[in-house]
């Protein structure tokens, strides 16, 4: 992220509308916005902080993109989980720029593994979220 970042001047970022999902996220603590993104988009699968600008509001918050290999559909998709946010998004149009890579996509023994591995990616979110500052790419 770092290196298209210096190549753009800013960060990466994609463009798309909020879809409904399995709300397997909900569940496990962590409700998602659910955007379908091509699978040839260049992004690599996994686990990124990110900073999302929806209704004029710039929101933080970890993504990941990919199979999710516990849950496998087939489908390629990226959630984003927006911290310290509740409402309704779906049909809404984000603006989802990619600050930082945490970690690849990986299988878990089980949901409480996975849950845990999600809160210690959040923690390293907001790290590399406050590292950065509050930048966000001219749209």
């Amino acid at each position: 992220m770092r290196e298209a970042d210096e190549f753009l001047g800013y960060p990466w970022f994609i463009t798309g509308t909020v879809i409904h999902g399995d709300k397997r996220g909900r569940e496990l603590g962590f409700p998602t916005a659910n955007i379908r993104l091509d699978a040839s988009c260049a992004l690599r699968y996994g686990i990124y902080a990110v900073r999302v600008s929806v209704d004029g509001r710039h929101i933080d918050g970890v993504a990941n993109f990919g199979r999710r290999p516990m849950f496998d559909t087939g489908a390629v998709l990226l959630e984003i989980f927006l911290f310290d946010f509740s409402g309704d998004l779906y049909g809404k149009t984000l603006d989802v720029a990619f600050i930082d890579w945490i970690r690849e996509e990986r299988m878990f023994d089980g949901t409480a593994a996975l849950v845990a591995q999600m809160q210690d990616d959040s923690l390293l979110a907001r790290e590399a979220l406050a590292r950065s500052g509050g930048a966000f790419p001219p749209i």
